[in-house]
């Protein structure tokens, strides 16, 4: 079995997996949504409201926003308080929440929590505790996702309407100048085997298949921890699963 990064771009990574069988493939995209120990808002004190937003959809939108987090804090401190108190005429955001830990904070500061009006106040205390995404999905720290590596054949010499067939791509992989139809280098592991060129331009042109033998697997992170923490956090919980079924069998 191999792994090799294709691709990295921002929280999003492109990973090629060859010889890997599908069912463990699956299980790591699982892993990686439901079993990675993340931050994220779980409780709050809420001592004074006046705005005209619901207790329940304030804290709902807290517990939304992304934490940075520190996997370490998980066996040394099991809770971390954050404090907002704010009175309009204001716009709150994310960056507004005070927390006694300087090294977490929210992912995307920007977020807007509410727009408080004239002589509007909110006062509370949240507490952030450390969970998984099989318990809630505000603690899942990744979108992944996979396919099989495509494979797309084109036929030899002039493709009629090959610029015509080019342009339906939805993901931009294919070039058509006059009847020379092309694969864009480098850009083959994008196509999504949608198979619209197919459809238009006809199976004897150009045809679009799977190869089973390799597997493009994409994680697009949250932001609350960096894309080798949650693969590394991943693979150790699918260790210590095994490692529980080995003991019961």
């Amino acid at each position: 079995m191999e792994a090799s990064i294709i691709k990295s771009e921002g929280k999003t990574s492109t990973l090629l997996l060859s010889d890997f069988k599908v069912s463990l493939v699956n299980a790591l995209r699982r892993a990686i949504i439901n079993s990675v120990q993340t931050m994220a808002i779980e409780d709050l004190n809420i001592y004074k409201n006046t705005s005209s937003m619901y207790d329940e959809i304030l804290a709902s939108r807290l517990g939304l926003v992304p934490l940075k987090t520190i996997a370490a804090l998980s066996k040394s401190k099991k809770e971390i308080t954050f404090k907002l108190k704010e009175t309009g005429p204001k716009a709150v955001h994310a960056s507004d929440l005070m927390c006694e830990d300087k090294d977490i904070s929210p992912v995307y500061p920007d977020t807007l929590i509410i727009n408080l009006k004239e002589g509007e106040t909110i006062d509370l205390e949240a507490k952030a505790t450390f969970g998984n995404g099989q318990e809630h999905i505000k603690f899942s720290p990744a979108h992944a996702f996979y396919h099989f590596y495509p494979s797309i054949t084109i036929k030899k010499g002039d493709v009629k309407g090959a610029a015509k067939i080019a342009s339906l791509c939805p993901v931009d992989i294919l070039e058509g100048q006059g009847d020379k139809l092309a694969v864009k280098k480098g850009k083959l592991q994008d196509c999504i085997l949608c198979k619209a060129c197919e459809d238009f331009a006809g199976p004897d042109n150009i045809k679009i298949e799977s190869d089973h033998d390799k597997i493009v697997f994409e994680i697009e992170n949250w932001g609350q921890m960096d894309t080798k923490e949650i693969l590394e956090q991943a693979f150790e919980s699918l260790e210590d699963e095994v490692k529980e079924i080995e003991k019961k069998v």
